[in-house]
């Protein structure tokens, strides 16, 4: 039951009840395509950009994996222990690079000539809620719709809000909220609802939607309830999808917004300054089979209703049941049925907020982490282009690879001390050392490595500052955040490599945590010590091993990491408004 038929006085006077649009759920063993849909479009030049992007990460991985088991046989023997940790790095290596190849490549991208003229089509904004501030929140998306208003476009918006929220409390707000913006705004098309089962999360209140009313709309903007969106920003994406009838779906690239934390700040600076560049990269070579996020996305209704429902996957949870990264999953079935999905990072105002702190990112970093490990069961669908199974590939290997470091972080630390070769000496116990290298080429390869977790970084400020430039008297600034970020970002990351590895354990474990709502609040030290107990008890034993003689000192830096853990957790939690951080203005 929805609250449109509780109570009729909040939904527009005249508005019919549409008829019901057939979602039904995709097969996960035979292949479909969409009869609608009119065939992707050809795209030239695009297989070049994604042998660069997929080819060039594997053979420099090969190349290193061939150095590396040339080092592991100075000894004329090579060890199970050896081989294994070659493999893993060659996975670990690949990813990395991967990296370095898309931050080129967004450094080649150019914006495509804007779509001036297109049909206009009727276009539903959803804004999904499960117990956000609601006056806050359903404001911020009805001054979206009331900017949408203008004479230089033929679409049509209306705002319709779908709540899931659980508490009676927290309803009865949203409702009356709802009933003063409908009162205050008169003239604009506002729709509210509540479903009294939260059937499926998120991906089940879109799938409600588009069942019950999607027949109205040709297209759907989804918004989380964090997302923030400007008027630019918004038809260039609707233009995008009415001026191209193969497309499915046209997915923005949001950045973070500022807040108020270190924490916050520095992940909208990163993502401002480095990740724009990388997701053009991923644009260049993903093409029209690119991804959705989830939301700031315009989608095709009927397109999606007939491509991209959703089925529980068999089994218990966490690997079965609802699908809970259902995005990746919902853009490889729209490609699979025949539709274009496409990245437009030309679509600048787009925004989404990040959790305040490390405890509340690392809580919403466990569901994504079990949504993606079920994306493992689903590479094998049928039909599915190439590219979307590498997609469902890299969202696991987001969280799998931080056990692939972790492992090798353990056999580097178990060969180089007690192997047959003496990798690591008393004179220089923090640099590796194989016999045959000379020094320069020792430095060099290390070298290496680091330069491809930091140059796509470099890339991306480049980019930046050949776009933008900088405004007068801006640049210390500027240059202390990037410093800023990558310091705390390298000490900062063994800490957060444990609570992946917790999660994917977790999840392989058969431990279910569910949509958990955000965590909001600053936590006390009582708090942080209880949450980062394991990091900081892993640091402690470590440097007791190193102090006996049992680890190498090699060890050392990420024993400091995880020691700092708790200390590191709480500056990340204060308040940096006052700090000399350089910040992107938000535009709307």
């Amino acid at each position: 039951m929805t609250l449109a038929l509780r109570l009729p006085d909040l939904a527009p006077a005249g508005h019919a009840v549409p008829e019901p649009l057939g979602m039904p759920d995709q097969s996960l063993t035979t292949a479909f395509c969409d009869p609608e849909a009119p065939g992707v479009r050809r795209e030239p030049g695009r297989l070049a950009a994604r042998v660069f992007a997929l080819g060039l990460p594997a053979l420099v991985s090969l190349a290193v994996g061939w150095i590396s088991i040339g080092w592991f046989r100075l000894d004329g023997v090579l060890s199970v222990a050896e081989v294994v940790l070659v493999a893993g790095s060659l996975l670990a290596y690949y990813w990395v690079v991967m990296s370095f190849a898309a931050a080129v490549l967004g450094l080649l991208w150019r914006a495509p000539a804007a779509v001036k003229s297109a049909p206009g089509i009727d276009v539903a904004i959803l804004l999904p809620m499960y117990g956000e501030p609601a006056a806050a929140t359903m404001g911020q998306a009805v001054r979206l719709l009331a900017a949408m208003r203008g004479r230089d476009h033929r679409h049509r918006f209306s705002l319709h809000v779908l709540s899931d929220t659980r508490h009676a409390d927290d309803v009865a707000a949203e409702e009356a909220a709802f009933a003063a913006l409908r009162q205050a705004n008169p003239n604009l098309a506002l729709f509210y609802r509540h479903r009294d089962e939260n059937i499926d999360y998120k991906s089940g209140n879109i799938r409600d939607w588009v069942s019950a009313s999607g027949a109205d709309y040709e297209a759907m903007l989804i918004l989380d309830a964090d997302s923030l969106m400007g008027r630019d920003a918004v038809l260039t994406l609707t233009n995008a999808l009415a001026a191209d009838p193969t497309c499915g779906l046209v997915q923005s690239v949001p950045r973070v917004l500022p807040g108020t934390t270190l924490w916050q700040r520095l992940q909208s600076f990163a993502s401002q300054a480095y990740g724009t560049n990388l997701a053009r990269g991923f644009a260049v070579w993903t093409g029209s089979t690119g991804n959705f996020l989830g939301h700031n996305a315009v989608i095709r209704t009927r397109a999606f209703a007939a491509s991209a429902g959703l089925p529980h996957l068999p089994g218990r949870r966490p690997m079965g049941g609802v699908i809970l990264s259902h995005d990746f999953v919902e853009a490889a079935l729209l490609r699979r049925a025949g539709w274009g999905v496409r990245i437009l990072p030309e679509a600048i105002a787009s925004y989404e907020d990040t959790p305040e702190t490390v405890l509340g990112y690392v809580r919403r970093d466990r569901r994504w982490c079990q949504g993606n490990m079920q994306h493992l069961r689903l590479l094998t669908v049928p039909g599915l282009h190439p590219l979307s199974r590498f997609h469902l590939l890299q969202g696991a290997m987001a969280y799998l690879s931080s056990v692939w470091w972790l492992c090798l972080l353990v056999l580097w630390a178990a060969l180089g001390d007690g192997g047959t070769i003496t990798y690591f000496t008393e004179g220089n116990p923090m640099m590796p050392v194989w016999p045959s290298l000379p020094p320069v080429t020792q430095g060099a390869l290390a070298g290496f490595v680091a330069a491809m977790l930091l140059v796509p970084k470099l890339i991306g400020v480049v980019a930046h500052l050949r776009d933008h430039g900088l405004p007068r008297g801006s640049r210390g600034r500027f240059v202390f955040s990037v410093l800023t970020e990558i310091v705390l970002s390298v000490l900062m990351a063994p800490m957060l490599m444990v609570h992946q590895v917790r999660a994917v354990t977790r999840t392989l474990a058969g431990f279910d945590g569910g949509w958990a709502p955000h965590l909001a609040g600053r936590p006390g030290w009582g708090v942080l010590m209880r949450f980062h107990a394991v990091e900081t008890a892993l640091g402690l034993g470590l440097c007791g091993l190193m102090a006996t003689g049992v680890l190498t000192p090699w060890l050392l830096p990420v024993a400091v990491c995880f020691v700092l853990a708790v200390p590191l957790s709480a500056l990340a939690a204060t308040d940096a408004r006052r700090l000399p951080l350089y910040s992107f203005a938000v535009v709307t």
